[in-house]
């Protein structure tokens, strides 16, 4: 049913490890990369995952291992949007179209874009809506 990538088998087991030297870089820092082919997956998940200032290219990698009609399922802290309109907008012209969006939550947004192909613009275009602010945390 489920067949785990290549790459996955490779991780270390916690059973039996031995004290920890160095802590290990996130994959964020190491690479913006994964390991996966070209048009080579059917649904790809950001959950609570666009922290990085680089979002765009996060997104493009998302582009390119996502079959052409591809899923892309975003969720985020409402409070991260200065405007949706605009982050819709910077989605389109890097080959997504909006599915569906749940913006009645206060606390969370959910969108579902399909892939309609490449990015529209070339690498060094601004795109504003992808600049988010820094989750904030309210006291309770």
């Amino acid at each position: 049913m489920f067949e785990e990538p290549e790459w996955a088998e490779a991780a270390p087991v916690a059973a039996g490890l031995g004290p920890v030297i160095s802590r290990p870089q996130p994959a964020a820092a190491l690479q913006n990369r994964v390991p996966l082919e070209d048009e080579s997956v059917d649904v790809a998940v950001f959950c609570l995952s666009l922290m990085g200032t680089n979002i765009r290219d996060f997104l493009e990698e998302a582009n390119r291992v996502l079959k052409p009609g591809g899923l892309l399922k975003v969720a985020e802290v409402s409070s991260r949007f200065e405007d949706v309109w605009t982050f819709l907008r910077a989605m389109t012209k890097l080959g997504f179209k909006i599915v569906s969006k749940d913006l009645t939550n206060s606390h969370f947004f959910l969108f579902d874009f399909q892939k309609t192909g490449p990015p529209q613009v070339g690498p060094k275009a601004q795109l504003s809506g992808l600049k988010l602010h820094p989750c904030l945390y309210k006291r309770r």
